[in-house]
Formats: C-alpha cells, sequence, structure tokens
C-alpha cells in the first residue's frame, strides 16, 4: 500500500470530470500505463512519480489529507462516486474479483462496476444471537435445539422460516415444502420481517414473563402463531387461497389460535398466553394492540360480507373478551375481561360487562403497552 493524499484522489476524479471526454480517457490511460510500468519493471514511472497521484494535481492545489491506499483503486472508489457524470464511460477498471466488468454498448473501454459487499445492522436479530449463545453455556441440553432454530440461519427471516416448516409440518404437508413457501414469502415482502420485529419487541416489552428476545421465538406459542400467520395472509394476497387456508388450519390445530388469513392484523401485535384465540375474516386490528386468551374478534349470525370488529390502535383486550359484529373499538381504549361488546367504543374509554358499556376513561395514554386491566385506573405509561 502508496501513502495517498485523500484531496489529491479527489482533485484528480474532479478534473477527470471537469476534462472533455477525450482528455478523460488520456488521463485514465495514463494511470493504467504508470501502473502497468511500475509492475513491469519494478521502476517508478517518471510521469507518474512515487506511484501516488500528486504528480498529477499538484496544480490543481488539492488541499491534502493522508490516507493508506492503493492509489489506483482510491481512484476507481472517487470515480465511481461520480460514476453518473461524463466519467461513467471512463471508469479505472483494476484487475479485482470484486468488481464486475461488462462491455461499453459502442464498443469502447470496459467499465468496472464496484460490489461491495455491506452487512445491514440488525440490533434485534444480534441480541437474539447473542441470548441463544449464552443459553447454550447455561443449559447445554438445547444446544441442538437452539443451532439449528436460530444460530444456524443468517438472519431472523430464515430463523422463523425454518420455525414455521418445523412447526406446521404433517404428513399432508412437508417441513421443505413449507420452508420454501415461507422463504418465498419473507423474500417477497420485507414488511413481514419488519412486523416480527415489532412483535417480538412488544411481546418483551409488555409481558413480565419474557426476560429475552429468544423466549418468543422458541417457546411463546402466541408469538409463533402470529408469524405463521402472517405468511398465511400473504398466500392469501398473492390469491394463494387454499393454501393460507392450509396455513390456518394447521395454525390452528397446533397452537389452539385460529386467525383467519383474510384478516389484516397490525404491527406490534401481543397476544398473551394465546389459548383460543379467534380472529374472524373480516376483523381489522391496528397497531401495538394487546390482548389476552381466549378473545374473540368475531361476527354475528350468519351475515355475509363486513361483519367483523375492526379494533384501533393501541387497545387492550382482556382475556375473555368478545367483540362481535362490525363495530369499532377506538384507538387506546380498554375492554375488560369477560365483557361481551356488541357497539361501537370511542377512543381512550373502558368498557366492562355483558353487554359492555363505558365504565370510565382508558386510565393511561397507552393501555396496550402498561397492560394494566384494573378499572380503577392504571399509571400513565406515556
Amino acid at each position: 500500500m502508496r501513502r495517498v493524499l485523500a484531496g489529491d484522489v479527489l482533485a484528480f476524479a474532479d478534473h477527470l470530470a471537469r476534462s472533455p471526454a477525450a482528455d478523460a480517457a488520456r488521463l485514465v490511460a495514463e494511470a493504467h500505463a504508470a501502473h502497468r510500468f511500475q509492475r513491469r519493471t519494478g521502476r517508478i514511472h517518471p510521469r507518474w512519480g512515487n506511484g501516488s497521484l500528486q504528480a498529477r494535481v499538484r496544480a490543481e492545489g488539492a488541499a491534502a489529507g493522508p490516507m493508506e491506499a492503493d492509489w489506483l483503486s482510491a481512484l476507481e472508489v472517487a470515480a465511481r462516486a461520480l460514476r453518473d457524470w461524463k466519467l461513467r464511460h471512463w471508469l479505472v477498471c483494476p484487475p479485482s474479483s470484486l468488481y464486475a466488468r461488462r462491455k461499453l454498448p459502442n464498443g469502447g473501454r470496459v467499465m468496472a462496476e464496484i460490489k461491495p459487499k455491506v452487512t445491514a445492522v440488525d440490533p434485534v436479530w444480534q441480541r437474539v444471537c447473542d441470548e441463544a449463545r449464552e443459553a447454550i453455556a447455561t443449559e447445554p441440553l438445547l444446544g441442538g435445539l437452539i443451532h439449528s432454530s436460530l444460530l444456524h440461519h443468517s438472519s431472523m427471516e430464515r430463523a422463523l422460516a425454518y420455525r414455521f416448516s418445523l412447526k406446521l409440518a404433517s404428513g399432508e404437508m412437508s417441513e421443505q415444502i413449507l420452508r420454501e413457501i415461507a422463504d418465498q414469502a419473507y423474500d417477497s415482502d420485507a414488511e413481514l420481517g419488519a412486523s416480527a420485529r415489532a412483535d417480538l419487541m412488544a411481546v418483551y416489552d409488555r409481558d413480565p414473563a419474557c426476560h429475552r428476545y429468544i423466549q418468543p421465538i422458541l417457546f411463546f406459542k402466541g408469538y409463533q402463531a402470529v408469524q405463521a400467520y402472517r405468511v398465511g395472509h400473504w398466500l392469501w394476497t398473492q390469491g394463494r387461497k387454499d393454501l393460507a387456508y392450509f396455513v390456518q388450519m394447521r395454525v390452528s390445530e397446533v397452537f389452539g389460535v385460529d386467525i383467519h388469513p383474510a384478516a389484516r392484523v397490525g404491527k406490534g401485535l401481543m397476544i398473551d398466553h394465546a389459548h383460543s384465540i379467534v380472529i374472524g375474516e373480516t376483523a381489522v386490528v391496528g397497531d401495538n394492540v394487546s390482548m389476552l386468551h381466549s378473545v374473540t374478534l368475531g361476527g354475528t349470525g350468519k351475515e355475509d360480507g363486513d361483519r367483523h370488529p375492526k379494533i384501533g390502535n393501541g387497545v387492550l383486550i382482556g382475556a375473555g373478551a368478545k367483540v362481535l359484529g362490525n363495530i369499532t373499538i377506538g384507538n387506546c381504549s380498554r375492554i375488560a375481561a369477560g365483557s361481551v361488546v356488541l357497539q361501537d367504543i370511542p377512543p381512550m374509554k373502558t368498557v366492562a360487562g355483558v353487554p359492555a358499556k363505558i365504565v370510565g376513561e382508558a386510565g393511561c395514554s397507552q393501555p396496550a403497552v402498561s397492560m394494566d386491566h384494573k378499572l380503577t385506573g392504571c399509571v400513565d405509561c406515556g
């Protein structure tokens, strides 16, 4: 590696950008020639000095800032930053496997296109992996389960696809087929992964029994059922309704959670314990909703069409509550355990009883986050 001045590189790239195409081509050709000369003879090129760009750009008055890099690679990086200028057909092409070469339409020089390997930052998945390693150190007997379910996978999406296939596989549908379905869903819709992370954070924040990120993925059937529903909903939106119905059936059989694949469920859903949850076909659930076991979002009678509840954002639904019919539950409301709700509820209210009636305000700004079910109100969590 030779010492290169950052200002020199930028000044040279700027000089190329401002030069006519023929001059830019000549300067780039000279750069290649100097590089080949030095590699072939072992001697410094008389015009290009010590192999840096100083000799070429000294007249430009470039500000100097030291940086260690190969000068030709540095030139490539600087030139690529200007690829949308007239330099786009005159990029330097160093011999490296990190670059993809292709012929120009006009039959001219070969243009290089950098393909950087960028690792996406995913703090949620990173923490899951860190906790997984700690769990193995604490309980080595779970090593096989944790490796196969978490550490073996490159991303949270891949881990969830594996869990989906493992849990829902049966004699009727193999793990391999289900894994391919889930991988396709996560690859096609980035919202599935985003929703899975929001749901995970919701469980961790609101469930006092959840102490680590790995718990919902490995052990909580509510979280796993919701992620399986999301894959089924994706299938429904793709017109693959029979396969979506199959996913619904298996989720109901395995987890005791029955969510119709046509239902629309927002991010940040937390279902605690999750036994006997029923969400109907035309139901809509907003973001950051919390519900406990045995909740039903159902219809009344045999009417067809839009017949299920619309739950607003931030709503808390207590255990055993039934919300029936095409009614609207306002944002940040609370439904007491065992209530039967048959009419619209305004935002920020608490309802209780059979049939449910408004008994007061919601008690705090975010009841779904506070998870406080007492009718006397809760500590403001906002």
